[in-house]
């Protein structure tokens, strides 16, 4: 993409004009005297000061609350939505919500990571510039896999209009971007990074250097249906690079009592409950994890979930309520919110990663089912299940799916037919591994989500009711519609971004660019 120098900038969001440090790409940027922060060029340590801010913020994208766990969180149908007084769950897009998701990346979170990033170009901090690009990448890939088409390559030009992007070109960047970052990581690893302003790895570069492979493989996999040659020649090269093998290798991010794990913020507000599907798997498969992940409904100590897109008078009555369904478990109640960490990436996504890789006839480094039952085993050992025996008997588990507690209300069946043994149908094994990675995600439903689109699992009941026209209850909801706000400020940037949409439009409906299967 065309580069631009990091300048201030006049970025119109909504009614706002806000002076930004953003900026379009991480190389080849003019030699300055000033940051752009208009001071004194940073010294080594206030750069690193920077990088909580954009850690947490990044993250975190303007609120968890709305953001993600109203949203992603119930598409993917980790949750079901419970509270009368909102209807994300019934596909209706509250434009308020994604107003802050949005201002919370190009806002909240960019001054900080591009300050850092100009600050550290061709110098002496090669570790903290490609930990930057590395995480810009992480967060961008979020809104982009949100939205499809956005402001990319000119967020750092002057001008009250900032162009859109195709979002393949902004995939390609990605790769790019990791490409170098992750080189310029692995050939400096013994210069010091971020050390304790480091949330995720206190300074680990080693650590840092296979979270950007990995991010590498997840990105690969994202495009293996629309670009599959690129995707396969992206994938073995991130894994020649080296990822996650262990669940050591996890990325979690430390709360503090002022940036708390955003979960377990919201746990007490009674607006989602375990879903239906949630239920049918873990209970089916007798899962380790289900106590780990929710806990028993407080009315009758029942594991229940609830269905998808109830309207009020169903989700007030009988079975449905908040006491009679499962909320998440004690780590993820409120009290816990400054000590619970905030889950980024796990080691046990890699090998589902590899697994499909291996399926596709990429070079993994070894079989499908071999990864399958690695992805397994890694998920169990990051939720503390450690003993092996345990660890064998799920892997090698044979009970299916059940059906969910019929006094909810609804005739529901089992959600699938698949045991957690490996098939030996390549179908199924696609199935089994979307079904276990989907599992394995939890609580990401950013990720979840973006998977469940591109790969079609695991498989999902369909919402009781929609309450979107441009979609009905038995599809999933494809992307969200661009804002309101930016139609206002940015309307023609806008228009001509709808045109990268395709014949769909700029509807719920519409899919990505990478979203091509069946």
């Amino acid at each position: 993409m065309n580069c631009k120098t990091f300048i201030s900038t006049k970025f119109i969001v909504g009614f706002l004009v806000i002076s930004s440090v953003l900026g379009a790409c991480t190389e080849n940027f003019e030699e300055r005297n000033t940051s752009p922060t208009g001071l004194e060029t940073l010294s080594p340590e206030d750069v690193k000061s920077l990088f909580p801010n954009a850690l947490y913020r990044g993250w975190n994208q303007g609120s968890y609350q709305t953001g993600q766990n109203l949203t992603a969180d119930t598409y993917a149908q980790f949750f079901a939505g419970t509270q009368p007084a909102f209807a994300s769950h019934r596909y209706v897009i509250n434009q308020s919500w994604m107003r802050s998701f949005w201002t919370g990346t190009y806002v909240s979170t960019l001054p900080s990571l591009f300050t850092i990033v100009n600050e550290t170009n061709g110098g002496d901090l090669p570790t903290l510039n490609a930990i930057a690009r590395i995480w810009w990448v992480f967060i961008m890939n979020r809104i982009t896999d949100y939205f499809g088409p956005i402001p990319y390559s000119e967020i750092g030009s002057d001008g009250l209009e900032i162009a859109y992007d195709s979002q393949k070109d902004i995939y390609y960047d990605f790769f790019k971007e990791l490409e170098e970052a992750t080189t310029d990581l692995k050939n400096n690893l013994d210069i010091v990074s971020y050390q304790e302003k480091d949330l995720i790895y206190q300074g680990d570069n080693e650590k840092w250097l296979k979270f950007g492979n990995t991010l590498r493989l997840r990105l690969a996999l994202r495009i293996s249906k629309v670009e599959p040659e690129k995707a396969k020649a992206e994938a073995e090269a991130a894994l020649a690079g080296g990822v996650m093998e262990d669940y050591t290798d996890d990325a979690f991010m430390a709360p503090t009592s002022a940036n708390f794990n955003g979960l377990n913020r919201i746990t007490g507000w009674n607006e989602f409950r375990m879903s239906a599907n949630m239920e049918s798997l873990l209970i089916g498969y007798n899962d380790p994890r289900l106590s780990i992940y929710f806990e028993p409904a407080k009315a009758d100590g029942a594991w229940r979930g609830a269905r998808s897109g109830m309207i009020p008078a169903e989700q007030t009555l009988g079975y449905n309520t908040y006491d009679y369904t499962s909320n998440v478990s004690p780590i993820f109640h409120p009290q816990n919110q400054s000590t619970n960490p905030m889950t980024v990436m796990y080691s046990a996504e890699a090998y589902f990663l590899r697994s499909e890789g291996a399926l596709n006839g990429w070079n993994m480094g070894g079989s499908a089912e071999e990864f399958y039952n690695k992805g397994i085993e890694m998920s169990l050992r990051t939720w503390g299940i450690m003993d092996d025996a345990v660890i064998s008997d799920y892997i090698n588990g044979t009970s299916l799916p059940i059906a969910p507690a019929p006094e909810n209300g609804w005739d529901t069946p089992p959600l699938t037919n698949i045991p957690v043994k490996f098939s030996t149908d390549p179908e199924k094994q696609r199935e089994q591994i979307g079904t276990q990675k989907w599992l394995a995600l939890f609580p990401n439903g950013m990720e979840a989500w973006a998977e469940m689109r591109r790969s079609g699992y695991p498989k999902m009941y369909p919402l009781i009711h929609s309450d979107n026209d441009d979609i009905e209850a038995d599809e999933m909801i494809r992307r969200i519609v661009f804002l309101d706000l930016e139609r206002t400020s940015n309307g023609n940037a806008v228009d001509a971004a709808v045109s990268l949409l395709g014949p769909g439009g700029d509807k719920v409906s519409t899919r990505l660019w990478w979203d091509v299967a069946p």
